[in-house]
């Protein structure tokens, strides 16, 4: 088999089987997920309007389920006029600017400011009527005392969850409840079962903003979202404290496939995980996963020599200018990783290096 040096491909036991039998073949995709992790989304826009391409002419019904930044991605591959509400959404999100260190106002409102900027209200009509994509968004639900935006009081409840995470993670689910926003014909029951039921709440037009923004609500970075239309009381916030890298127990036919473009080669369960090197991904949960991720010799030879980040703010502080030409060039650089995509969606398996995820 060939190797690719820009993109890895690696698959859970039973996915695993399946490309090595008949390469990747859209067709068997029946979940598109999209992981949290902020700014990182960037070096998978080339794979998203390579996405927006591979699904065109889709009838097939596609499980679209994202966190945090993975949902704002979908929300974008989803729209009617994908390719270009993925380059407005890029833009936009590429230069947004700050003074000095933003309050979680701010950030809230310049997220929302980006947000109004690719979701305008007919594509939002149309997303939730998708003919073939069925959207979900997950979010978490803060339980007492997290649910004001006080630094001390949340930051008090953020480092108890932490502590009892370290413990077990199933824990946390004292501490926020797993939220899943989806349309009408999006079937919950895809996600399985494990410690964090799943709370739905039917996604409308009317608070379909208010759901993609709290999604990517980071704790602390962000204000939290409150008396969302159609939801019941309570502060929302990222998806991603609980289901970080999409480690779900994802209850699909043996056939089927869930199919990732990831930032990394690896995967991180939940937001608090990322400090606890000991806290593995569950390889029963993803036996029928493909992820795809850039390769490590390619992200480095990246700008700066990594995947963009939130830690960029602060590296580039009072220097907007040298970070959004920095975020351009990983664009740029990495419309290459979408044509690469299209590739071993259109090739026989020979061609694909997979390996255990």
């Amino acid at each position: 088999m060939t190797k690719t040096n820009r993109l890895t491909v690696k698959a859970g036991a039973r996915a695993v089987e399946i490309l090595r039998d008949e390469g990747l073949n859209a067709d068997r995709i029946k979940v598109l997920a999209g992981a949290s992790g902020g700014p990182k989304w960037l070096v998978l826009s080339g794979m998203d309007l390579a996405l927006a391409r591979i699904l065109d002419g889709r009838t097939q019904e596609l499980l679209c389920l994202g966190s945090s930044i993975g949902s704002w991605r979908l929300a974008a591959l989803a729209q009617d006029d994908n390719e270009s509400a993925i380059r407005t959404f890029e833009e936009h999100y590429i230069k947004q600017s700050y003074d000095g260190r933003p309050s979680a106002a701010e950030v809230t409102t310049e997220s929302r400011r980006i947000g109004n900027a690719y979701m305008t209200d007919d594509e939002i009509r149309f997303m939730v009527e998708h003919p073939f994509m069925r959207l979900a968004f997950l979010a978490v639900r803060s339980r007492w005392p997290g649910t004001g935006d006080s630094f001390v009081p949340q930051a008090s409840h953020l480092t108890a969850a932490f502590l009892a995470n370290a413990i077990s993670r199933s824990l946390l689910a004292g501490f926020f409840e797993r939220i899943l926003f989806h349309v009408d014909d999006f079937n919950p029951g895809i996600i399985g079962n494990d410690p964090f039921p799943v709370h739905s709440v039917r996604l409308t037009p009317e608070n379909f903003r208010d759901a993609v923004l709290a999604s990517g609500s980071i704790p602390l970075v962000m204000e939290g979202m409150r008396d969302l239309p159609d939801t019941p009381p309570g502060t929302y916030r990222d998806g991603g404290v609980i289901d970080y890298h999409m480690n779900l127990p994802y209850a699909v036919g043996d056939d089927d496939l869930v199919f990732m473009p990831h930032f990394f080669e690896h995967m991180v369960p939940g937001w608090f995980d990322k400090q606890l090197p000991w806290r593995k991904h569950d390889a029963r949960a993803t036996e029928n996963m493909v992820l795809v991720a850039p390769s490590s010799d390619f992200v480095a030879t990246l700008p700066g020599g990594k995947v963009p980040d939130r830690s960029d703010f602060n590296t580039f502080a009072g220097r907007d200018d040298e970070r959004i030409s920095a975020w351009n060039e990983v664009v740029r650089r990495c419309r290459d990783l979408g044509d690469e995509l299209e590739r071993l969606f259109d090739s026989p398996r020979t061609i694909i290096d997979v390996r255990p995820l």
